[in-house]
C-alpha cells in the first residue's frame, strides 16, 4: 500500500491530466500534487503502443526527477492500431517512485476513423487539432476532450486519465504480489 502524505509530481500542466491523477490518488490520504511541464520529453502525437508508453514513462521520470517527489506520474494519449483499418485512442499512465520502480496502466480506448489516422500520420499533428472536425462540436473543453463528444457525453478525458492512473496504481496497492 502507498504510504500517507506522499508528494506526487504529474508530468503535465494539462488540467484534465492533473485532475485525473488527483482523482486516482484520492484514496491515498495526504497526497499532495505538483504539476510539471514535461511536453518536451514526449512526441506531439504518439502513434503506436511503444511511442505512447515511452511518452508516459518519459513524463513520469522527468516529473519525479525535477521535483524529487515520492512518485512521478506520466499520462500520454496515443493512437494504437488494433488490426488493419482499426485504430483506437487510449491513454497510458506510468508511475515511477523515487527508487526507479515503474508500473503502467491504460484506459479504455475509443475508435478513430482510419481517414483521420492517415492524416495524423501524414501531417504530424496532434489529434486535438482535428477535434472540431471529428466531433462536430463548436467548443471542446480540455477536461471533456474528444471522447466526451464521441461517446454522447458518457465519458470525459478526466475519467480516461483517472482510469489509466488507477490501473497503474494496482502494483503499488498490492506490493506483495508485484514485489515492490
Amino acid at each position: 500500500m502507498l504510504g500517507d502524505d506522499v508528494l506526487v509530481a504529474v508530468g503535465s500542466k494539462n488540467p484534465a491530466k492533473v485532475e485525473g491523477v488527483k482523482k486516482a490518488f484520492k484514496p491515498i490520504r495526504g497526497s499532495s500534487f505538483v504539476a510539471v511541464g514535461a511536453s518536451s520529453v514526449a512526441k506531439t502525437q504518439p502513434l503506436g503502443l511503444r511511442e505512447t508508453v515511452l511518452g508516459a514513462t518519459g513524463r513520469a521520470k522527468f516529473a519525479q526527477l525535477e521535483t524529487d517527489s515520492d512518485y512521478g506520474v506520466g499520462v500520454e494519449a496515443g493512437v494504437v492500431r488494433l488490426a488493419p483499418g482499426h485504430f483506437i485512442n487510449l491513454q497510458i499512465a506510468a508511475i515511477i517512485d523515487s527508487r526507479g520502480r515503474t508500473s503502467l496502466g491504460c484506459s479504455s480506448g475509443f475508435p478513430l476513423a482510419p481517414s483521420f489516422v492517415s492524416r495524423l500520420q501524414k501531417e504530424g499533428l496532434e489529434l486535438d487539432r482535428y477535434a472540431h472536425e471529428i466531433t462536430g462540436a463548436k467548443t471542446i473543453r480540455e477536461e471533456d476532450g474528444i471522447v466526451y463528444h464521441l461517446t454522447a457525453k458518457r465519458y470525459t478525458r478526466v475519467e480516461m486519465t483517472e482510469q489509466c492512473v488507477s490501473m497503474a496504481l494496482v502494483p503499488w496497492l498490492n506490493k506483495d504480489h508485484f514485489g515492490l
